[in-house]
């Protein structure tokens, strides 16, 4: 039973890695590539419904318009497993003396909260994440200043942006809602402002992505893939590999 149940759910996450990037997909499109009947589909279908993935139509399915956690209360609880098993990688990353941008993607407040190093600075435009490490004995770090933003948990705006300026770091950990062949995607364009002058502070830029992203663009394309040095994931997906391999991108999975 727990074969079939594996081989089910990696079946439907195919399913919504493609109507991700295709926007919509038909029914009879589906059965040849994943060798199963319609009927056995049409549940799919359906669970993916209920997940918010996908709108069901007659014959087929569409992507929904938006992603249906809209807070931050919502996305900190969202896959949550995958979150620490980035983030533990992440941290991993982090060499003593370093100094290191973290963004305000939940991913990476999770990140912030194992920190252990001793001699690193951080710059971030995270409250959260400005918390988390407040009180680490040696860790030095700078929250910067402007309009904070509730929704994203993150402060932005002009003087965010000539502040941030300032600053040259080691590393720069950036949430993204979506990565495909093309680049990574957000979906707030007032927060891929600092994350693209993040990126260019950077000497080294880390992503870190739970795979439920893979395929999906989202509202605003933050920067090409030639642009990111490393990718942190979850699990393996073979998309993703190819992606991070004809782009020079090292790709990190437990």
């Amino acid at each position: 039973m727990s074969n079939h149940l594996d081989f089910a759910e990696q079946r439907r996450h195919k399913i919504a890695e493609l109507v991700r990037r295709e926007g919509s997909i038909r029914l009879v499109d589906l059965t040849a590539p994943f060798g199963v009947s319609e009927p056995t589909l049409r549940k799919d279908l359906s669970a993916l419904e209920r997940d918010g993935v996908l709108r069901r139509t007659h014959g087929g399915a569409i992507a929904v318009e938006s992603r249906p956690l809209s807070t931050l209360a919502a996305r900190k609880a969202h896959n949550i497993d995958a979150k620490r098993a980035i983030a533990q990688i992440c941290a991993t990353l982090v060499e003593e003396g370093q100094s290191v941008f973290l963004d305000s993607g939940t991913t990476i407040e999770v990140l912030s909260g194992l920190l252990h190093q001793t001699t690193i600075n951080v710059l971030t435009n995270s409250p959260g994440v400005a918390m988390a490490v407040a009180e680490k004995p040696g860790i030095r770090h700078t929250l910067l200043g402007g309009e904070y933003n509730p929704v994203g948990g993150s402060v932005t705006g002009a003087l965010t942006i000539e502040t941030l300026g300032r600053f040259s770091v080691d590393t720069a950990f950036i949430g993204v809602s979506g990565v495909s062949p093309q680049g990574i995607f957000t979906v707030d364009v007032a927060e891929s402002h600092v994350k693209q002058a993040a990126i260019a502070a950077a000497r080294r830029v880390v992503v870190p992505l739970d795979t439920s992203k893979i395929g999906y663009r989202d509202y605003y394309l933050l920067t090409d893939l030639e642009y990111v040095d490393d990718v942190v994931a979850e699990r393996h997906d073979a998309e993703l590999s190819r992606w991070c391999a004809d782009h020079g991108v090292r790709l990190h999975v437990p």
